[in-house]
């Protein structure tokens, strides 16, 4: 086979041509005489992926007809990601976190558009990255695309959903609107949807995966972007397979998750041996990079610091932990119920409790803030601190402001404040330090002004966890990079080692409110 790209044709050479010649559209090949072959074909994405579904590895137009604009050079790497996207309309993109794929997606969606073969496209994402990322990565390398966030009041949507522009941009739960998805599902000029951290969608019981799916049922292209599809377990798979190839997985979950999983108890299921290669197989056609594969980036570390408990988180911790205690004697503690008491304790340990009103009580927590504030100070460059709490963010901000600039970043800031903020971070001096929670920092931020991310204490989250690292460790980073854990008891600890090793389930955290009473 060989791309002549004078011509702009795939020339073979065939025992059989009538065999190809059957399945190409009249007027796209002719027979020629050489030794390089006997039938050459217009390289056109009709024809590519006529000749794919023959077996023939032809690559898409885009390798060598496409001039990728914008003001970013393609990766070695993410050419081949566009051909990929190019050359199937269903498909997971699966490359690891920081390996750079809204730019493959957005060329591959011109390119379509360039040819007719795509006329508008929604982006779904997390809210958070909505204007930062998916937005600015359109500026960036389609500027001469349009493009829309779709965010606001139920009036705003569907106006800015009836705009003619070739990108509509909105958060993840817009979906779940009726009218919103009865909009999607009716318009046949939305005939691309790309849905960023897709992972958010692996819980099929959800409304919002109902809404997705009802949806784009009728839709020809649908691109799935994460690089955990399976965060928790491996039935995770099962929700994705079933919106981008339901034929590769059982109709029901529970078919699924006995191929997958095995029960040990009530509340625990563990991944049964070979469950890899069975989501493997679900989850097709895929494209997988991992990062060490086509980055070099600095190293990271990651250390834990241990702190302690003043004498009023103390006295808090010892006062709840009695409570449990007599809880516990009065009968059956579910999993839910002790999450619960271990979230409270959680709290007491960062410095501040919620109350049943809605509001936090602080606690003394100068042992600990003593400890961020020294961590922060040993950064070469900005700090990133992941607080579990809002409560606790709140708590922190006038006293991290003492000595540093501060940014504030949790589910309470508006979108407008929010990217004002993230954009003052990353191209002034102020402000040196974000405090963040881990559902705002966790999806697609690009934070490579950092070098030190700081968990002012615990998250709950193997996606989340993994997530909130990849901010600063990912392209554009120049500078080694630290992880700093803290935390003042062994509740801590223990949670950190479940995170690292991707345990932290219902079983796990019963072990974790027993082993707390028996302290």
């Amino acid at each position: 086979m060989i791309i002549h790209q004078p011509t702009k044709s795939v020339v073979l050479l065939l025992r059989d041509p009538a065999r190809v010649i059957n399945i190409l559209p009249p007027g796209t090949y002719r027979a020629i005489a050489a030794n390089e072959g006997n039938i050459q074909i217009k390289h056109t994405l009709e024809t590519t992926l006529a000749l794919n579904s023959l077996g023939f590895n032809v690559p898409s137009p885009i390798a060598y007809q496409y001039n990728w604009p914008g003001k970013y050079t393609p990766f070695e790497h993410q050419r081949p990601m566009a051909d990929f996207h190019v050359r199937n309309a269903r498909c997971l993109n699966l490359s690891e976190m920081g390996t750079g794929k809204s730019f493959p997606v957005l060329w591959s969606a011109d390119y379509l558009m360039n040819v007719g073969a795509v006329r508008r496209a929604l982006i779904l994402c997390p809210l958070s990255i909505m204007e930062t990322i998916w937005q600015q990565d359109i500026f960036d390398v389609l500027m001469h695309r349009s493009s829309v966030i779709t965010h606001g009041t139920r009036e705003y949507r569907l106006e800015t959903l009836n705009l003619d522009v070739d990108f509509y941009i909105a958060n993840h739960t817009m979906i779940m609107h009726k009218e919103v998805a009865t909009l999607v599902r009716k318009r046949k000029d939305i005939d691309l949807i790309i849905l960023d951290e897709a992972s958010f969608f692996r819980n099929a019981r959800n409304i919002t995966y109902k809404f997705l799916a009802w949806a784009t049922e009728r839709k020809k292209r649908i691109w799935f972007l994460t690089g955990t599809p399976c965060p928790n377990a491996p039935s995770d798979a099962w929700a994705l397979a079933r919106i981008i190839c339901p034929e590769r997985v059982p109709r029901f979950f529970g078919r699924f998750r006995d191929k997958t999983m095995e029960r040990i108890d009530e509340h625990t299921w563990a991944p049964l041996p070979g469950s890899e290669q069975i989501v493997f197989e679900a989850l097709q056609p895929a494209w997988r990079i991992k990062k060490k594969d086509c980055l070099t980036l600095p190293p990271l570390t990651v250390t834990n610091r241990s702190t302690e408990l003043t004498k009023d988180q103390h006295e808090a911790y010892r006062l709840m932990r009695k409570h449990m205690i007599l809880e516990h004697s009065k009968g059956v503690i579910t999993a839910v119920h002790a999450a619960d008491r271990l979230l409270k304790l959680r709290q007491i340990c960062c410095g501040a409790t919620k109350t049943e009103q809605g509001t936090y009580e602080t606690i003394d927590h100068s042992i600990r803030l003593k400890e961020l504030i020294a961590t922060i100070s040993q950064a070469s460059a900005k700090v990133i601190v992941i607080v579990p709490f809002k409560g606790i963010i709140r708590a922190l901000e006038p006293e991290v402001a003492k000595h540093y600039s501060v940014g504030m970043l949790n589910g309470d800031v508006t979108l407008k404040e929010r990217t004002r903020i993230i954009t003052a971070f990353k191209s002034g001096p102020d402000p040196r330090v974000l405090l963040c929670h881990p559902q705002v920092m966790s999806h697609g931020l690009n934070l490579t002004e950092a070098d030190v991310t700081i968990f002012y204490a615990p998250i709950y989250s193997h996606d989340q966890y993994a997530q909130v690292i990849e901010r600063f460790n990912r392209t554009g980073q120049t500078r080694k990079m630290t992880v700093v854990r803290i935390a003042a008891c062994e509740l801590e600890e223990d949670i950190y080692e479940l995170l690292d090793r991707r345990a932290l389930n219902q079983d796990n955290i019963l072990k974790l409110y027993e082993k707390v009473l028996q302290s």
